[in-house]
């Protein structure tokens, strides 16, 4: 609460500098072809996240779950939680309601939450590594070291994953971590959805005050990581805050028009989505439990 207290009260002063006859001019002018490509790019990456969750139950529960199932799970939860907020809540009770229903136990989904949770986590460490080591403001002297060390160490991951099955013990629950090749496999994919989240919103900015592509990966990154770690719903207040700080004061009437865009395309128009494709799935499963009851 501290931390969206002081986000909404820093974005108040920034939206009070900001004159309204120009976020109404800069959303008149924001042409549809970017909003397409907003829109195009959210779908890539709620894709991407989707297979978190296929190489999560390929690798803990095997031919117990389908893919399409795995995939729906993923795509429902990541749709709603990225927008209440609170993942590990509600992620976790939300990924419980589908594969309860083939007879997935507590502790798979728990296992399954852990290693798509660990595929996110490594797709923001690869894009950290590719845009410190790519950055063009940093590519002489010692500017380069930290993108190195973290590229090392994802190396050294991947290295210690392929020694020997690893396990870790939390209490009662044993997280088994993924083999070198399914870790190698969320890299890859967790690179790719957060290059599609990241284009989600840099397409709708306009060229006079779009950054190099390569300056906007960190900007978005923190901002994202602030929204995760304030735990309001979907980042709300906090990502804006930190995303209109990173610009200058001519530029945010269209950061702010691109940004409530980015809202409708990448947090609403999933979430809806999601909890359409949810209900239905609901209205089946009641459905098919009224016909079993039938029949006994």
């Amino acid at each position: 609460m501290a931390i969206v207290g002081a986000a909404v009260w820093i974005l108040h002063r920034y939206l009070s500098q900001i004159a309204w006859r120009d976020v109404t001019a800069a959303w008149s002018q924001l042409p549809n072809r970017r909003i397409a490509y907003s829109v195009i790019a959210t779908a890539i990456s709620f894709a991407m996240l989707a297979m978190f969750d296929v190489l999560a139950a390929r690798t803990v529960v095997r031919d117990r779950v389908s893919t399409g199932l795995a995939a729906f799970a993923g795509a429902v939860t990541q749709g709603i939680s990225n927008a209440l907020g609170f993942h590990a809540i509600t992620g976790t009770a939300l990924r419980y309601r589908i594969y309860a229903t083939a007879g997935v136990g507590a502790g798979d989904i728990a296992r399954i939450v852990g290693l798509a949770g660990l595929g996110v986590g490594l797709g923001f460490a690869v894009v950290i590594t590719g845009a410190l080591c790519w950055q063009p403001a940093i590519t002489h002297g010692w500017g380069r070291l930290p993108g190195i060390v973290l590229c090392v160490l994802l190396v050294a991951l991947l290295i210690w994953l392929a020694r020997r099955p690893r396990t870790l013990t939390l209490g009662r629950w044993t997280l088994a971590f993924p083999s070198t090749g399914i870790a190698a496999a969320q890299m890859l994919i967790g690179g790719i959805e957060m290059l599609a989240a990241i284009t989600a919103l840099y397409v709708l900015l306009p060229a006079s005050v779009a950054p190099p592509f390569v300056d906007f990966l960190p900007i978005y990154v923190g901002a994202v990581l602030a929204g995760i770690v304030s735990h309001s719903p979907g980042g709300l207040g906090v990502f804006e805050t930190i995303m209109l700080a990173a610009f200058p004061a001519e530029a945010r009437a269209d950061l702010l028009v691109a940004m409530v865009c980015y809202r409708l395309t990448y947090s609403l128009l999933p979430f809806v989505l999601a909890s359409a494709a949810l209900a239905v799935f609901e209205m089946k499963l009641r459905r098919r439990m009224r016909g079993a009851r039938r029949r006994s």
